[in-house]
């Protein structure tokens, strides 16, 4: 089954730019093609310069790809209560409070990547096993309306996004 991008009058106003970034129309072929591209990305960087942030207060390579984490977590868990259509409104999160709290535990720069791995898998199984009820059912969370389908789409623009800054703002 093609998971087909969501019209943007379909998603909240915030994600419009997430979604903008994804070239496919498939959200499998998306967030796998994502993965392929972060992994080899996350092994093409010096392990030293995992340590590195672009600018005082910024986070770390680590951090970001640690964000990039924390973030498919939530966002898949989001989507799997509303692929069960759970109308339960679902509190938001502060991205810098979970970076500060990861802090007491860093991974490894392998660790980094089998998370990753793992955590991206497995959404992409979640993906696959949903029906178009499942994508299209809207819950809330954060307070904004949102379906999986959505979802899944912001989780490939979200990733894209932090890979392009690293690219652009940590290895220049």
């Amino acid at each position: 089954m093609i998971i087909h991008k969501p019209s943007l009058s379909d998603a909240p106003e915030y994600y419009h730019y997430y979604f903008n970034l994804v070239p496919e129309n498939n959200l499998i072929d998306a967030l796998e093609n994502n993965m392929r591209h972060t992994v080899e990305m996350m092994h093409s960087i010096a392990e030293d310069a995992y340590a590195h942030a672009y600018a005082s207060g910024k986070w770390t390579i680590a951090e970001v790809f640690q964000h990039i984490i924390d973030c498919e977590k939530i966002l898949s868990y989001r989507a799997f209560r509303f692929s069960r259509f759970d109308a339960t409104p679902l509190a938001g999160f502060n991205e810098d409070e979970y970076i500060v709290a990861s802090r007491s535990h860093p991974l490894s720069v392998a660790q980094l990547i089998m998370h990753y791995e793992m955590i991206r898998r497995q959404s992409i199984q979640m993906f696959q096993s949903m029906d178009e009820d499942m994508l299209n059912f809207k819950g809330t969370a954060n307070r904004l309306q949102m379906n999986a389908r959505g979802i899944g789409f912001m989780l490939a623009g979200h990733n894209i996004h932090h890979c392009n800054i690293i690219r652009e703002r940590y290895l220049q």
